[in-house]
């Protein structure tokens, strides 16, 4: 075990879990065990955070209201600009769900929470499906493609797109310019000067949907996603048009980034589990639960979703986290813990999902997480309306060892009998 002798602190480096390491990309398991049983709260001395990967801790952390999400209570954060300083990413994210106080939490979710009911998912899942179809038409060779680059990179942000009601041109801006920059602009594992180009660049994208939230506005409301932001009132409040598009680049950040492994990881534990895409075909009821379990199984991310930073001192594990520290819940071992899962690297679409942190948990639940679900299912029965049962793997995955926070496949080559 890698402990300092001269504090109780537990630490670890990058000989212990290194996440841009090959060794570990292509094969995790033996670092989330090891991470599990011999660390399972330790601060990396390398990367300057505190990691939790039981997950029972992860679930207390994800949790525990003496925790923050808000960047600015990092102890090693910038300070605060004055208001005159401000650019249009400062302004946009004075109003994003991370960084608001426990009430304006719930103030946002409630008002928002209409939005992503499931009848709204439900009227709006023929754009999504439409253009999920598209990603499918475009694909040179069916007989032979790469996943990586001809599902997973387009489906995600698509799907987003669609659904905010961005027309097709727009979508490069969303893919290669604010989503990108989006989920870099505020990682406090980035320098002040790189974060701060990060968030010059997001200023495009966001004029975009800003003038996107007007024109709807102004054209009326209607049921469709953005237009139940624009119409829900409760208690005599309404979201204005900030907090719309704060609420939006959330969407766009998860689609840009973290959605893509699933449609990788989904195909990946299908075409190498085939009783499971069996069973899926004679239990389309189980598509909701082959999302859930194959980014389970998959274990695809390197850190974690949303980073906490504890409001006071916090005991967790043994291990005493100071206030203001960098604290990361990390999911990939947490949802492969056998402590929680029978049989963890067992792909299992009836497995009993319930207290699963796929999503998260607590008041930070992933706010998209219907979205997730249908473009999820609608890829998947996309993929064997084309090709059956036919499909299989040839050659071996290749990985992006370099992805900030994912086990990343660059490339999954299929053949099928189309």
């Amino acid at each position: 075990m890698t402990l300092t002798t001269s504090t109780s602190r537990a630490e670890i480096d990058f000989s212990v879990y290194d996440p841009k390491s090959m060794d570990f990309v292509q094969n995790p398991w033996p670092v989330w065990d090891r991470l599990r049983t011999e660390f399972p709260v330790a601060f990396h001395t390398d990367l300057g955070v505190w990691m939790v990967a039981p997950h029972d801790l992860a679930l207390e952390v994800t949790r525990s209201p003496r925790f923050s999400t808000s960047f600015a209570d990092w102890e090693h954060a910038p300070p605060p600009k004055p208001r005159s300083e401000w650019n249009l990413y400062n302004e946009v994210m004075a109003f994003h769900l991370q960084n608001q106080s426990t009430e304006g939490h719930m103030r946002l979710r409630r008002l928002t929470a209409p939005a992503f009911s499931r009848k709204v998912m439900d009227l709006i899942e023929h754009r999504i499906r439409d253009s999920i179809v598209g990603v499918f038409d475009e694909i040179a060779d069916p007989r032979r493609f790469d996943v990586a680059d001809d599902i997973a990179a387009k489906v995600p942000i698509r799907a987003i797109a669609r659904m905010v009601g961005v027309p097709s041109d727009a979508d490069t801006l969303f893919e290669h310019g604010l989503g990108w920059n989006l989920v870099r602009a505020a990682n406090p594992l980035y320098s002040a000067e790189e974060r701060a180009q990060f968030q010059a660049d997001t200023i495009p994208g966001l004029r975009f949907l800003i003038e996107t939230v007007q024109e709807a506005r102004s054209g009326g409301h209607s049921d469709d996603f953005i237009g139940t932001l624009i119409a829900t009132e409760i208690d005599g409040e309404r979201l204005h048009d900030l907090e719309i598009v704060a609420l939006l680049i959330s969407l766009i950040s998860a689609g840009a980034d973290t959605a893509v492994d699933l449609h990788t990881t989904a195909l990946l534990a299908f075409l190498t589990h085939p009783d499971q895409w069996a069973l899926l075909g004679e239990r389309p009821d189980l598509y909701e639960a082959a999302v859930i379990e194959s980014l389970r199984w998959g274990s695809m991310g390197k850190l974690g979703a949303i980073p906490r930073f504890p409001r006071d001192d916090v005991e967790i594990g043994g291990q005493v986290l100071p206030k203001g520290a960098f604290v990361y819940p990390l999911l990939g071992p947490s949802w492969v813990d056998p402590a929680k899962w029978p049989e963890p690297r067992r792909f299992d679409l009836t497995r009993n999902h319930a207290g699963n942190l796929v999503f998260g948990a607590g008041p930070h639940l992933c706010i998209g997480l219907n979205l997730v679900k249908v473009q999820g299912r609608l890829m998947l029965q996309e993929f064997r309306r084309r090709f059956g049962d036919t499909a299989r793997l040839v050659g071996d995955l290749e990985y992006d060892p370099q992805h900030w926070n994912a086990r990343r496949i660059s490339r999954m080559t299929v053949a099928t009998g189309a």
